[in-house]
């Protein structure tokens, strides 16, 4: 059947029924709780059978995981994005990762969330898993081009920058942090200026 409907439209079948499939998945994941997120919704979303998604993926868990994965690779991307604007200095470009990676998470919170869970990595050579070693690998390069002082070495520099950024983003979703009322501003950004900020002293001599 070259059409199909979803949400009362017919649309076309796309040309590459996997990618569509996983595209459908990473907005589904956003949109709706994890327990909603099934084979036929995203099947519906993708405009394409119920039975297709059994052609390309064993288990709704695999679907799943490779929405996830397109996950890692936007936050990459954002990353990397933010990087390449930030200028030639190490520290400016360690610190403009880590705005890119939380600007990230707070736009897509349902996602980042679920990409942190260690469920959905079947494998260290599964797609999500290879996305979230990329997505590390921006981290970690960039550390190292860092100029710590001692006593600050390459995996503490890593965990000290990862923890920032993590950690702010799990407080302010969860709620027990406040930014504060910032009248005609999101004050969020400000307040994951400074607090990075705080932490130049260990990524520069």
């Amino acid at each position: 059947m070259a059409d199909s409907e979803a949400g009362g439209e017919r649309r076309s079948r796309p040309a590459d029924v996997r990618a569509a499939l996983v595209a459908a998945a990473a907005e589904l994941i956003e949109a709706l709780p994890e327990s909603e997120v099934s084979l036929r919704a995203v099947a519906r979303r993708a405009g394409v059978s119920h039975a297709a998604p059994a052609h390309y993926f064993p288990s709704r868990a695999d679907l799943m995981a490779a929405g996830l994965a397109e996950g890692f690779d936007a936050l990459t991307a954002r990353m990397l994005a933010r990087r390449d604007a930030a200028g030639d200095d190490p520290w400016e470009q360690l610190k403009a990762i880590g705005l890119g990676y939380i600007a990230f998470a707070l736009e897509r919170p349902r996602t980042y969330a679920m990409m942190f869970q260690p469920g959905y990595i079947t494998g260290p050579d599964s797609d999500m898993a290879r996305a979230g070693e990329r997505c590390r690998a921006v981290l970690t390069d960039a550390v190292a081009k860092t100029r710590r002082p001692e006593g600050v070495d390459q995996d503490l520099g890593v965990a000290l920058a990862w923890m920032n950024v993590h950690g702010f983003v799990s407080l302010i979703t969860s709620g027990m942090l406040k930014c504060g009322p910032t009248e005609g501003a999101n004050p969020t950004p400000a307040m994951a200026d400074r607090l990075l900020s705080l932490t130049r002293p260990a990524f520069t001599k």
